[in-house]
Order: C-alpha cells, then structure tokens, then sequence
C-alpha cells in the first residue's frame, strides 16, 4: 500500500471515529443530564421516556432503508449531510420548543443519525480494507468512537457548569455538542475522500437496477449468514442493556460507595468501550476469524454472568465482583466492536455492505424499543420487598441466558461459513 493511500486511510478512520463519537450525543443527553434536562424542557421523566420512544421507534424503521441508502449514494455525502443536519435540529433542540416539537427533533435526530448516516458510517470503514482488516478497523472505529465520547462527555459537563443554573447549563451542552457536529460536518467535507458507491459488474446492475428498491435487501435476505451476524449482536446489545443495572446493584449488595459507583460507571460505558474495542480488533485478526473470537467472548460473557449470580452480596467479595465487572466488561464491548467486521468474512459482496449493515443493525437494535422497560420493570417489581436484590438476579441469569444463545449463534455461524467458504473455494 502506497504512503498517500495509507494516510487518507488513516484520516478517514480518525474523521469518521470523531464523527461517530460525536452523532448520537444530542439524542442521548437524557442519559448524561435526565434531571437538568428535564428542568429544561419542563417534561417529566415519563415524558422523557416517550421523546425517547419515538427516537428508537424511528431508529428502527430507518435502519435496513439507510443501508441500501449507502449502497447506492456516496459515503462522504451521507456523513456530511449527517452531521449538518444533527447540528442544525441541535440549533433547533437549543431554543426549547414545546413537547411535540421534541419529539418532532428526536424523529430528525433518528433520520440523521441512523438513516443517512450509520450504513454510511459502517461502510465507509468497510471499504478502507480487505477480509483480513476488518477486525483492526472495527475495533479502531468503535475504541475511537469511545475515546472521542468520553473526551467530548467531559467538555460538556465544563461548559454545563459554565451556566448560573440547570437550564442554561443544559443550553449550553446543546449548543456545544450542536457546534462540534457542524465543526464534524465541515472537516468531513473537506477532508474525506470523494468516494462513490461500489461498482457493480453487468449482471448485478441487471438484477437490482439503479434506484433505491428492495433487490438488495432481498439479495442479502437469502444469506441466512448475514441473520446469524444479527442474531449475534442482538444477544449482545440485549445483554448490554441488562449490564446497565450492574452498577445500583454494586451499591445495593456490596455498600460500594456512590462516588467509587460512579467511577466505575465511567469505566463501565467507555473504558470498557475503548479497551475491548482496539484489543478485539487486533486480537481478531490474528485469530484469522471474527466469528470464532466471537465465540471465545461469548463463553467469557456466559461465565462472568454466572459468576455475578453466584458471587454473595456483601463487603467481602467486593474484589471478587469487581474482577467479574471488568472481565465481563470487556467481553462484552470487544464483541460490540465487530458487529460489522463479520460483513466480508460471510461472504456480502463489497457493493451490497451498507444493505447487509442495515440487516445487522435492524435485528441488532431492536431490543432499544422496549427492552429499557422491560428490565427496569424486572428491578422494580422487587423494590421494597423482602428480596429487593432479586430483580438485579434476574437481569444476570437474562445474560447468562442470552450470552449461551450467541455462543450457539456464533458457533453456527462459524461452521456454516466455513462449508460457504469450501464450496466457493472448489467453485472458483
């Protein structure tokens, strides 16, 4: 590879990274700042809960459209309308409109976040290499994606406190998140390659034509390979939801202070991202199979889940917890990192990549509508009873449970690919 074209690899890795670091902030200020952020806006936690709603209900009808968006438009554009538009609705978000006109902010949020820009985003990276990077890029992206995160995550709660009181400290967080999307935007225009779509040969423009239609999707749709690599993240993106309600269940069960919680929660979010995403990357490659390290995190995610159902509530095993916290941590995110690292190893041709991601993201995503709730409920239910720690047990054997599924998964996978692989091989 040539000096000039490794750079502009470089450059497209880092800007797309601190694109993607960036994008999703402003929808996902509730999780940062609920309390002001209610005071702003004058909703109520429920009412935060529908903005949200609508977010995730659009997210998911965005995303299989998005991807056959990005195999049939240049990469560059969509991520460059994507942050222009995030910022400008983030202008909009900063004037504090009334409830319907959030909720009408978070649907633009969904369209620029998702539809024009996730596929996007996937394939962007997906056609900086060959089968064999894919694992190095990924990771790269995702641990890039959570160090970008947590340094802008700081810079909002300095302006926050910039402010004499909650709501103007929340303005100003939107104002500082809508200002570095445009500042993304802009450098993206500038400095990304001016790539277009994936050329197709005679044949492949004959069967799917040139508009946005659903031969592509019905192309990948008959890849049962490509639906295992969904069932894979949707095991794993449920289970990271479970893992949200490990650190109350630290304070709960073993007194942990609030503060020493709250660090870890820090860890927990993009620590954990940025390590388990650059070692899955490259610990992926040298296994030769993006699967079959799958398959090895999976059995890491199944042990480390038991072992926070079996270890006793109490100061004692406070080291035994946190060894199982980090461990389980990192097993999880390193898998979070190659969702879309899977997409040349099972075989999708390069033009049909951002079809296949939408595919993956559709099934992958999906829990976001309604799992929120479901776990929160299974905590609940046991508050103020006599076994108030028996909701946190229950999300644990939730993850046991759906960690053994994507191990199966993966294991399925690995050996149906390989016979695709075999065959294709004679075949040639």
């Amino acid at each position: 590879m040539s000096t000039a074209r490794k750079s502009n690899k470089w450059l497209t890795l880092i800007l797309v990274a601190f694109a993607g670091g960036l994008i999703t902030k402003l929808p996902y200020l509730r999780e940062t700042y609920m309390q002001p952020l209610m005071d702003a806006t004058g909703a109520s936690a429920t009412g935060l809960g529908l903005i949200m709603s609508a977010y995730g209900i659009v997210n998911f009808i965005c995303y299989f459209p998005g991807g056959i968006l990005a195999d049939k438009f240049s990469c560059k554009s969509l991520i460059v309308v994507s942050c222009i538009g995030t910022a400008l609705a983030g202008f909009w978000f900063w004037t504090m409109p009334g409830f319907i006109w959030l909720v009408v902010i978070h649907a633009i949020f969904a369209i620029t976040t998702v539809f024009t820009f996730w596929a996007a985003m996937v394939k962007a990276i997906n056609r900086l290499g060959e089968e064999e990077e894919q694992g190095r890029l990924f990771g790269f992206l995702e641990g890039g994606r959570g160090l970008i995160g947590t340094v802008a995550a700081f810079g909002s709660v300095a302006v926050f406190s910039w402010a004499a009181d909650s709501i103007g400290g929340m303005q100003n967080a939107i104002m500082y998140y809508s200002v570095l999307m445009l500042v993304a935007g802009i450098l993206c225009a500038i400095f990304l390659e001016n790539d277009k779509p994936t050329p197709k040969t005679a044949e492949e423009k004959a069967a799917s034509g040139n508009g946005l239609n659903m031969k592509d999707f019905l192309e990948v749709a008959k890849m049962p390979r490509v639906w295992l690599c969904g069932v894979m993240g949707v095991c794993n993106y449920s289970a990271l939801i479970f893992h949200g309600y490990v650190t109350p269940y630290l304070s709960a069960a073993f007194e942990i202070p609030d503060s020493t919680v709250a660090t870890l929660s820090v860890v927990r979010t993009y620590m954990m991202m940025m390590l388990g995403a650059f070692a899955a990357g490259f610990i992926s490659d040298k296994v030769g199979s993006r699967i079959k390290f799958m398959q090895y995190a999976f059995i890491g995610m199944t042990v480390f889940a038991a072992a926070y159902v079996i270890i006793p509530a109490g100061k004692s095993s406070i080291p035994w917890i946190i060894l199982t916290f980090v461990v389980y941590g990192l097993c999880l995110y390193s898998i979070k990192a190659l969702y879309f690292s899977t997409i040349d190893e099972v075989l999708v041709p390069k033009h049909l990549a951002g079809t296949a991601s939408g595919v993956i993201s559709l099934c992958t995503y999906a829990p976001e509508m309604f799992l929120y709730t479901v776990s929160g409920s299974m905590v609940d239910k046991y508050v103020g009873t006599a076994t108030p720690l028996k909701g946190y047990i229950n999300c644990f054997i939730a993850m046991i449970v759906l960690s053994a599924i994507g191990f199966a998964s993966a294991l399925v996978l690995y050996n149906m690919n390989k016979k695709a692989r075999e065959a294709a091989g004679s075949a040639a």
